[in-house]
């Protein structure tokens, strides 16, 4: 995002943008493609999230309570809402916004930026809090003590979005990802050591 889309992301005026895109459309382009892919690997860790947790679940139950698996599965309906939504705004970001001036461009920039930043977003913290519910008893205790921090700094970007201010929620994704990072290692960690002692 800092190397190919900043520039043409709101907090900039319009017309630099417009410049930075027109010059740079390869650029531009590739760079929301790299979201799609992430987006989408996304969905798949919390799929592979959802199965580990299941699946440790009913090992250390020994298979006499139910996995919690209604969770589970609307944590992964919550989270493929929230990948359509995401690639369907930014295919628009790539191929529509680049082509508008004026009015039509601020209607449509701001119209992505809340359906990204705000409902894509929102969509997908809120499907790492349903797979923490739903691992509550089995992930690590320093995954569930990330959590917090992690679904706070997502509900922050989401209403830095929805309130429109590109300066709050660069400060918000400055937060969030390191810490959604560190979360993913954490619980990635903690996947292959239970594949290895099973």
């Amino acid at each position: 995002m800092l190397l190919l889309l900043r520039r043409g992301l709101p907090g900039f005026p319009e017309e630099e943008r417009l410049a930075y895109i027109a010059a740079n459309r390869a650029a531009w382009m590739f760079g929301w493609f790299l979201w799609q892919v992430a987006a989408v690997s996304l969905i798949a860790f919390y799929a592979t999230l959802a199965l580990h947790v299941a699946r440790t679940s009913a090992r250390e139950d020994g298979g006499l309570k139910p996995a919690p698996h209604v969770l589970s599965i609307t944590a992964m309906a919550v989270a493929a809402a929230g990948v359509s939504l995401d690639i369907a705004c930014e295919s628009r970001y790539m191929a529509v916004l680049p082509e508008l001036h004026g009015d039509a461009f601020a209607q449509l920039d701001r119209e992505l930026e809340v359906l990204i930043g705000y409902g894509a977003n929102g969509l997908y913290t809120l499907a790492l809090v349903l797979l923490v519910l739903a691992g509550w008893r089995v992930l690590p205790k320093t995954a569930l003590a990330l959590a917090g921090p992690v679904a706070a700094a997502g509900v922050a970007l989401a209403l830095a979005s929805l309130r429109g201010d590109p300066r709050l929620e660069t400060i918000t994704s400055a937060i969030l990802f390191p810490l959604f990072t560190l979360w993913l290692m954490v619980i990635a960690l903690w996947m292959r050591k239970n594949e290895e002692s099973s």
